[in-house]
């Protein structure tokens, strides 16, 4: 009998864990080999988690207006950036760059967010990624230094 409650309680593990696996999939969503732009006025900012969500009006190359939504990470990770619930101002245009979804719909993953006064906020992963990659090399430049000395 214990066995059994074991075997069922692993079970419910697993699956609990994939699923929420499958909900943090982001790179089966968007196409991270291509990158877009979109230039255009915030009509709704939902700083939640687990994922944040800008929603912008972008007018196309017709002239028409569309609606675009830029994911990113959740509150937890962009408020430590800085990101607040009030970080645009009402329709504020801001340029945002990103990967495109690949199921059609028109949305990007953050890369970074450009406010109309230059501030710039880049998605964490990134930052993350950079710094990182900065502290590599420099223990690589050390490394080099003492091996020549």
């Amino acid at each position: 009998m214990k066995s059994l409650i074991g075997a069922v309680l692993l079970l419910t593990a697993y699956l609990l864990s994939s699923i929420a696996q499958a909900h943090h999939s982001f790179r089966g969503v968007f196409d991270f080999s291509k990158h877009t732009t979109l230039h255009g006025a915030v009509v709704k900012f939902d700083l939640l988690n687990p994922h944040a969500r800008v929603f912008m009006e972008v007018v196309n190359e017709n002239g028409e207006t569309e609606q675009w939504v830029v994911e990113a990470p959740g509150k937890l990770s962009l408020a430590r950036r800085g990101w607040t619930d009030d970080m645009f101002g009402d329709r504020e245009v801001i340029t945002a760059t990103g990967n495109p979804s690949s199921t059609g719909k028109m949305a990007i993953w953050l890369e970074s967010i450009v406010l109309s006064d230059g501030t710039e906020f880049i998605d964490p992963l990134v930052s993350d990624d950079d710094v990182i990659e900065v502290e590599r090399r420099a223990r690589a430049q050390q490394a080099a230094e003492k091996s020549s000395n």
